[in-house]
């Protein structure tokens, strides 16, 4: 079937009475129906076609789902379709939080044992890798210059935060690096401290003064090597910063 075939199937999901013949016609599709599916996963407000769409991409066993299912985790209406799905696809259970499954090793192992291609990121452009990092998570990505793009993230409480995502960056050894970093609000000298102090206690990423408009930010910031720079580490990587961000802002923000 074509994809244009795939999208009429994923409208029928609406439906619940197309939803069973639907889904089964889909996921006989196999891969060419997975870009489909997570680019709807990404769209879709109908709870039921929601859900079949995440059983699909389960019963599909498609590795390069995992980002997208992954961050289903969160959600409560889908904990379990999601952890199910990504059960299926890895063979093994590492849990109803999204951390263990997007370890860049865990979809390469799942690549190799169905003797698929293992997912491949860090040749792509850096905009494809931004929008693979965020698909079918409820994030969306904006291109702010060349090589920055800010990336609005749902956090928890319902709220959202922007997470800026800076590329063709180099560390003291010359090696290309991504910056992943958002802003925690306006550094005063009183809080430095504080924030010396709570670095010790963050596991991932750490709290940074950056120079802006109007005075010296706190910001909740990640490095990554851009080689071998996988979507699953970037979906990480912007996801855990804008979420300890949105922590940090009121200890130490303004």
């Amino acid at each position: 079937m074509s994809g244009e075939s795939a999208k009429e199937l994923i409208g029928q999901l609406r439906d619940f009475h197309l939803r069973s013949q639907a889904t089964d016609r889909l996921a006989a599709m196999g891969r060419p129906a997975v870009a489909p599916l997570l680019e709807a996963l990404g769209a879709e407000e109908n709870e039921g076609a929601r859900w079949a769409i995440l059983n699909c991409l389960g019963q599909i066993g498609a590795p390069d789902a995992i980002p997208a299912l992954a961050a289903q985790l969160e959600e409560e209406a889908f904990q379990t379709v999601a952890h199910d799905a990504l059960v299926r696809i890895v063979g093994r259970d590492l849990g109803a939080v999204a951390g263990p499954w997007l370890r860049p090793e865990v979809a390469q192992e799942a690549a190799a044992a169905q003797g698929a291609p293992a997912p491949v990121t860090a040749e792509l452009p850096d905009a494809d890798l931004v929008a693979q990092s965020i698909r079918g998570s409820g994030a969306t990505a904006l291109q702010e210059a060349r090589g920055r793009y800010v990336v609005d993230v749902p956090v928890s409480g319902g709220r959202r935060r922007k997470v800026s995502v800076i590329f063709g960056q180099t560390d003291h050894e010359g090696s290309d690096v991504v910056i992943v970093f958002a802003n925690c609000g306006k550094a005063r000298p009183e809080n430095y401290e504080a924030a010396l102090r709570l670095n010790l206690k963050i596991p991932y990423g750490a709290v940074a003064l950056r120079d802006a408009v109007g005075g010296p930010q706190f910001v909740m910031f990640n490095t990554i090597l851009r080689a071998a720079l996988t979507a699953a580490e970037l979906h990480k990587s912007i996801f855990v910063i804008g979420e300890r961000s949105d922590i940090v802002e009121g200890p130490l923000g303004e």
